[in-house]
């Protein structure tokens, strides 16, 4: 069951059973009975062309996730503000085992990529907030991430473990990251840490530009303005904050 619900964050939002099926590892007889008891359970839901797609109740049970929504609500004002202001894509992302995963994002309707899309999941190596949540991931949590098959999605995605770890440093002394065309070739993001009452960085914010529009100091100072607000809201507590959230840009 987890499989399969788990094949909806990994591939798509509207899926056919076939492709459940293969996401999943399951037979599709086997596929095709828990799918019944999911849609009945109201977990899932079918529509007229068959293909199925999260259903309320799951969304209903997700929102009281505090890890992601907490954050998400105290978020969203200021990842609005920084939208207002760039008018690019603005993510929002936390750590999940050695993924990253968005729970948050604000683009423009005529966005010519509508992706990373919300519950997207990606290796920490590749995209700007995974670079910061991997930045400052336990030591245990990176050896097992630098020891992994590192996948490369572009000619520029860094696998050479000992580069990734220089840039890792890099990161945490400069207080961003940058992710040059290390997803796609046409896009380059700028992430910041968002942290917690005890300063661990407990999610992480960025901005994706076009190539050739980035200004990386100043993209990176308005990143690093809105983490701090969020952080700042945060660290008065999730109720709090996320009814009464100042706007910092």
């Amino acid at each position: 069951m987890v499989g399969i619900l788990r094949a909806f964050g990994a591939a798509g939002e509207e899926l056919t059973a076939t492709e459940i099926s293969q996401l999943a590892g399951l037979p599709i007889s086997t596929c095709h009975r828990i799918l019944s008891s999911l849609v009945e359970e109201g977990l899932l839901e079918r529509g007229a062309d068959h293909r199925y797609h999260v259903g309320l109740v799951l969304w209903e049970v997700a929102s009281h996730a505090p890890r992601s929504v907490g954050v998400q609500r105290i978020a969203l004002p200021y990842m609005r503000d920084l939208f207002d202001i760039t008018h690019y894509p603005v993510h929002l992302a936390i750590r999940e085992g050695l993924q990253a995963v968005f729970i948050e994002r604000l683009a423009p309707a005529d966005a010519s990529s509508q992706r990373p899309r919300v519950g997207a999941r990606y290796p920490l190596h590749v995209t700007s907030v995974g670079l910061m949540l991997l930045a400052h991931a336990p030591a245990r949590v990176q050896d097992e991430f630098l020891a992994s098959p590192l996948r490369a999605y572009t000619p520029r995605t860094v696998t050479d473990p000992l580069r990734l770890r220089r840039t890792l440093a890099e990161i945490r002394t400069r207080g961003f990251a940058v992710s040059d065309r290390q997803v796609v070739m046409d896009a380059i993001s700028v992430a910041a840490p968002i942290r917690d009452q005890d300063g661990a960085v407990v999610a992480a914010i960025s901005v994706n530009t076009p190539l050739g529009r980035l200004r990386e100091q100043s993209m990176a100072h308005a990143v690093q303005t809105a983490a701090l607000g969020i952080t700042r809201s945060w660290r008065r507590g999730p109720v709090q904050s996320a009814e009464a959230a100042p706007t910092p840009l």
